[in-house]
């Protein structure tokens, strides 16, 4: 890019705070016209976006040149040029000077994984936004007009490489502050070696993971005794402090992440990678790294209602003790017994008895199960006389030993107990007792050690919890999430050991002796909290305040109707959505990945509640840049090689949804090349002789997924499989129109055709109303409820047969949810293909059967699968679940939105007595009420935005029916009395634009049969 050619800036001129052109003299340049359409993501060359939700046209002829974007030339540091050794937190300062007035200073900042970040003292925020190996979004901090004088700016950087959220490559840090001053631009406090920097040894470095398979990143095990309180404070460097590495973050280092591997069940898992030379990872070639300003707003964090739920002690009578790799064995610990007693020591193990040796003076104890109520716990006991003894321990598992022994009568002079590499096993180890009676508020006072509390936050949370900790140096605060309680104790298992031996959701704090704010770096998720202070008393934990980390929403979207289980269905629907939607479409708590096909289920739901398109943008957006490297891709960032035909055709459907929706067609256009490449790749399955995909056998991470119990339309000739991908054909061609490319939209159209004479003509069994599940290898499996809905949702049954096939779904669907045939996640395609077949009532019945069976087991957010409370591996806070408030919405309430300024009202007028609620649009909210009293009365109240349009639609209109339309008759005797009522393929349409109406209509009965 070029930058100041020939003479210097004559003006600034600034579309928004992240654009800048430079105007200049013409000489050698010449006149440049441009127009904008100014939408979220639209951009120059695709990099610089704009906030505006309404379009407009800008033109500008003007003589003008690029500035480059000054992050470009930051220099990207660490405190080390070698590859890191696990996660790295590091410390970064930099003082620096203003000589002048900085008039609308920003400051612009990216790092590699996480980061926090302090100007002059004041914590101003943490980043950024997942990112791609390619697309690195910065994010932008106005600080307002920086006044000439001393500045610093302290950031926090944590190298926490995962295999969901970001595509991370190495650690490094790209920061700079800019503004105007009298003289034009100027770049301050740019990154480079001038910056001090430390390697904190504060956060232990073999933390253990949240997730073996490193979803995530690590448990934040900190001792705030290596962290001085004031090293982000001007005036707080200390003396060990050292200049910043500039490196190269185009050049990937090589950590220990995960490689995908299979389990007997079909799942895709990761296990450490083999240390062997064959396995070692090669370098890659460099990468070429898009850096632009931050495509969304940032997130905001949110105060939960907190309630205390319970108090207690943890294992009174006994001591816990941890042994911290490397151990030199025998580990032996003597001790001393007042009289003669019984010592009894516990531990745990996940599997069989515990392989570690545990002798009492030499000699060997036998472990047992301590009981039902004690998951993996194993114990063994032995009388002692009184005197000196020695309890020692061989065979210790490499990653440590968590044990507790018990102390009545027994004093142990050097019992080893510390923060130790894995908090959650205390947690499980120690057993709660409750007391009786709860403090006022949520400042916790524990004058007894160890102690814990249990918070109730309501339903599952993804965020923090911020906490005033004070506590004598040594002593330790855990901190636990969960998303529910075990039936028998009702307590929360953070780390639920053998139940789900991969997840260990519990950080931990060393006390330094003086008052601290404690949280965490990166968010945690669930519903229960459990802390836990461990040491000498007491420890002090106040002002506890736990705050919901998402995108920025506030609902707009309602829905109520005659039926109160209905309405409580719609809201948790919404309420849902709300953890799942963070800097992506992502679950909140086991994974936290950008699964597509979760994510489209989630869009539409939040649609109806919220009616935000950013999430949708950026996810069609990561996932077409995931599809240049991946092909069907099942999510982005971090596909991790999955190949999910049906996720990345879902992605399809979503990028022509997003340009019928906001008519952005510089994100459309710029996702089409993806869009090309990837049909072509669906064309290579299809069979020349039927006009089917024809998927080879495999598991559901290397063919497609259709549903948890989707099992035999993954492969073959698929019904639902064909039936997805005929609507992708015609979404295709829907992009490809609005792109200009009409010789491809007319071929993917002619193979839509194809497709659904091939499906109706090999798989439909006419005889039976029923549809073959796929046809492989020559033999057919039978129909199965995913066979029928997926053509009846994507229109391809006949007409003449879509009651009869609908009629035969509903006799195939359980009726029991405690023993469904269709999981949570297949129930949206259920409920579309009832809602195009218009069996309202049938799908009312339905929701209110399978959900309200959800609600009466204490569900408060929808669940992964309708059995998820048997699996702790199984999440409770799953969006792919919020199908229902769609469809209320959309079928129901019968209020959709089709065009950036246009919506469509089709109100059920049957399943509920009335129906009202709204719907979100750009310009504002779209609200209906409808209700019918009789067969022979009923009345739509409706009232659109201004500057928007729309069509009310009233099916099968009877010649009596008699309409008026405030007030004004429009409709009597078969016939349109107005101009905007026309009668078209058996529906009475009015043309409505944005105003208030109300329609009332009154019919003769049809006759008692």
């Amino acid at each position: 890019m070029l930058r100041y050619f020939f003479t210097r800036v004559y003006m600034r001129f600034k579309l928004n705070k992240n654009i800048y052109i430079n105007l200049i003299s013409q000489i050698g340049i010449g006149i440049v016209s441009l127009s904008l359409l100014q939408r979220p993501g639209y951009a120059f060359s695709g990099y610089l976006p704009v906030t505006q939700d309404v379009p407009y046209v800008m033109s500008v002829y003007l003589p003008l040149i690029w500035r480059a974007d000054p992050i470009l030339d930051d220099a990207p540091i660490w405190v080390h040029g070698d590859a890191p050794v696990g996660t790295e937190v590091t410390l970064f300062r930099h003082e620096f000077s203003s000589n002048d007035l900085l008039q609308e200073a920003e400051l612009h900042i990216f790092a590699d994984t996480r980061y926090e970040v302090w100007f002059d003292g004041d914590w101003i925020g943490r980043g950024p936004d997942r990112f791609s190996k390619t697309i690195h979004e910065y994010d932008v901090y106005p600080v307002g007009n920086l006044q000439a004088g001393e500045h610093l700016l302290a950031v926090l950087v944590q190298w926490a490489p995962n295999n969901r959220r970001s595509e991370s490559t190495r650690p490094f840090l790209k920061a700079h502050v800019e503004g105007l001053s009298p003289d034009g631009m100027l770049v301050l406090a740019a990154t480079g070696p001038q910056w001090q920097c430390q390697l904190s040894l504060a956060w232990r470095k073999d933390a253990a993971p949240v997730h073996s398979w490193g979803l995530i990143g690590p448990t934040e095990l900190l001792d705030l005794q290596l962290l001085a309180a004031d090293w982000n404070q001007p005036g707080g460097q200390g003396n060990d402090w050292s200049a910043a590495v500039v490196i190269d973050p185009t050049q990937p280092v090589f950590h220990p992440l995960r490689v995908p591997h299979q389990d007997a069940f079909g799942w895709l898992g990761y296990t450490p990678l083999d240390q062997s030379a064959s396995h070692q990872a090669k370098p890659e070639s460099p990468l070429e790294v898009q850096y632009r300003p931050s495509s969304m707003p940032m997130l905001t964090s949110v105060p939960m209602t907190v309630t205390l739920k319970e108090t207690g002690l943890l294992s009174p009578g006994f001591a816990v003790g941890e042994l911290v790799p490397p151990v030199i064995e025998p580990a032996v610990f003597p001790f001393t017994a007042s009289a003669t007693t019984t010592i009894t020591i516990e531990t745990l193990s996940t599997s069989a008895a515990p392989d570690v040796t545990v002798r009492v003076d030499e000699v060997l104890l036998t472990w047992s199960k301590a009981g039902s109520d004690r998951l993996d716990v194993y114990r063994t006991s032995t009388q002692v006389a009184a005197g000196l003894h020695n309890l020692a321990f061989t065979q210790i598992p490499g990653d440590g030993l968590t044990f507790t022994v018990s102390t009545a009568g027994l004093i142990f002079s050097d019992l080893p107990f510390g923060q130790g590499n894995h908090a959650g096993r205390r947690l499980l180890l120690a057993q709660p007792v409750n007391l009786s009676g709860l403090p006022s508020g949520l400042n916790l006072s524990f004058s007894d050690l160890p102690a814990y509390a249990v918070l109730d936050l309501g339903r599952t949370v993804h965020g923090r919890l911020s906490a005033q900790v004070s506590g004598l140096a040594g002593s330790i605060v855990d901190i636990g999430w969960d998303e529910r309680l075990t039936v028998d104790t009702q307590r929360p298992l953070p780390y639920p050991g053998s139940l789900h031996p991969q997840w260990n959701q519990v950080d931990s704090w060393v006390l330094d002796g003086a008052p601290r704010r404690i949280t965490t770096l990166d968010a945690r998720a669930g519903r229960y909290i459990l802390i836990a202070a461990w040491g000498e008393s007491p420890v002090q934990i106040q002002e506890i305040q736990v705050f919901e980390e998402r995108y920025p929403l506030v609902q707009s979207g309602a829905f109520h109707s005659s039926d109160p289980l209905l309405d409580q269905i719609w809201q948790i629907g919404a309420e849902t959505s709300l953890p799942n939607m963070t800097d992506a479409y992502a679950d909140p708590w086991r994974e936290r990945g950008q699964w597509w096909g979760d994510s489209y289920i989630v869009d539409h739901a939040q649609r109806v509640a919220y009616g935000s398109t950013g999430l949708l943008r950026r996810g069609v957006t990561l996932m077409a840049d995931q599809m240049l490297y991946d092909l069907a891709p099942g999510m982005a960032p971090n596909n991790n090689g999955l190949h999910m035909l049906d996720y990345s055709m879902l992605w399809v459907h979503s990028l022509a949804e997003y340009g019928q929706l906001t008519g952005d067609m510089q994100t459309v256009t710029s996702a089409y090349l993806p869009l090309l490449k990837y049909m072509d790749h669906l064309a290579g399955y299809v069979r020349l002789d039927t006009g089917l995909l024809d998927i080879p056998y495999g598991i559901w991470g290397v063919t497609a997924y259709i549903d948890p119990y989707g099992y035999y339309s993954r492969y073959g000739q698929s019904a639902a499989l064909n039936a997805m991908y005929y609507d992708t054909l015609l979404k295709a061609a829907q992009v490809a129109d609005s792109v200009g490319d009409i010789a491809s939209a007319a071929l993917w159209r002619e193979r839509a055709d194809s497709v659904k004479e091939g499906l109706n003509s090999y798989l439909y069994l006419s005889a039976e109303h029923r549809y073959l599940t796929h046809i492989y290898g020559g033999a057919s499996y039978p129909p199965t409820p995913h066979a029928l809905a997926w053509p009846l949702a994507y229109g391809l049954v006949p007409e003449s047969e879509q009651q009869a096939v609908v009629g035969e779904l509903l006799t195939m669907l359980s009726p029991d949810p405690a023993t469904p045939n269709v999981q949570i996640y297949g129930m949206y395609w259920i409920l579309e293909a009832l809602g195009q077949s218009g069996r309202i009532q049938e799908a009312l019945e339905l929701i209110k059967t399978y959900y309200g069976y959800l609600i009466n087991k204490g569900a408060t957010t929808w669940w992964e699968g309708f059995d998820s409370d048997k699996y702790q591996w199984s999440s409770l806070s799953h969006g792919w679940g919020s199908a229902p408030t769609w469809f209320l919405t959309t079928y129901v309430l019968g209020a959709r939105q089709v065009a950036p300024d246009e919506w469509l009202v089709r109100p059920a007028l049957s399943g509920v007595g009335f129906a009202a609620g709204s719907l979100p649009l750009s310009g504002g909210t779209l609200q209906v009420d409808w209700s019918r009293s009789s067969c022979e009365e009923m009345q739509v109240t409706l009232s659109a935005p201004p500057g928007t349009h729309g069509e009310l639609i009233l099916p099968n209109p009877d010649t009596s029916l008699v309409l008026t339309l405030n007030g004004e008759v429009v409709w009597r005797n078969g016939s349109p009395l107005a101009s905007n009522a026309v009668l078209q393929a058996g529906e009475l349409r009015l043309t409505l634009s944005g105003g208030h109406y109300i329609l009332r209509a009154t019919q003769d009965c049809p006759p008692a049969s």
